[in-house]
């Protein structure tokens, strides 16, 4: 019965995430923020400035420090937990190859079971939904950018990202910093991110 209740409070809670805009589910906006922007762009920069001055802590996160399996150019496997990266910049994907960022950043050390067709056909709607939420098998990431307005120092990069699970449709948008101590403002990117660590983590806000 517990298993039950906790199923439907989950789904509700997705969908009533979906239903509503991006400005009320952003926890790091006040109340006294801006409102007024000339473009979307311009108004998501500014939430993400707002998130790093209220959340930002930084932390040393491990290298990853299981098997590493490169499928293909945009698809990792980390032990049993499978990367997908899309539409980013080849040379920013070495990131995740090097085991820098990686699935367990996300999920911690939790593995959901993998359903077989079978099973799946097999679950009701509510069932398949939760299934998705906690599955961990295969994420994928999209959109991955450094926010150049941010790492305003040679020895720290910050960058975004959206997060797609399967079976969601709406994506959640990360943030990430990365550092590098001996790095100089002449460090090139394949340097810096040679002898980077993660030193910040954080979830953002669900895009609609």
């Amino acid at each position: 019965m517990k298993k039950i209740v906790f199923i439907i409070l989950i789904i509700a809670t997705t969908f009533n995430s979906c239903k509503t805009i991006i400005k009320k589910s952003n926890p790091v906006i006040p109340n006294n923020s801006k409102t007024e922007f000339n473009n979307q762009g311009e108004q998501e920069d500014y939430w993400v400035k707002e998130l790093f001055k209220q959340k930002y802590k930084k932390h040393k996160y491990k290298k990853f420090n299981g098997q590493i399996t490169i499928i293909d150019s945009i698809t990792i496997k980390y032990n049993e937990k499978t990367l997908i990266i899309i539409n980013t910049r080849p040379e920013l994907i070495s990131i995740f190859q090097r085991g820098i960022f990686y699935p367990n950043v996300i999920t911690g050390n939790y593995t959901a079971e993998v359903k077989s067709k079978q099973e799946l056909d097999s679950m009701t709607t509510e069932q398949k939904v939760f299934y998705n939420i906690t599955r961990t098998d295969s994420l994928t990431i999209s959109n991955f950018e450094e926010l150049q307005f941010l790492s305003e120092s040679p020895e720290y990069k910050r960058f975004r990202f959206w997060l797609f699970r399967k079976g969601m449709m709406n994506p959640t948008v990360y943030f990430i910093e990365l550092t590098n101590k001996k790095a100089s403002k002449h460090t090139e990117l394949a340097d810096f991110i040679e002898k980077a660590k993660l030193t910040f983590f954080e979830k953002g806000w669900l895009i609609l």
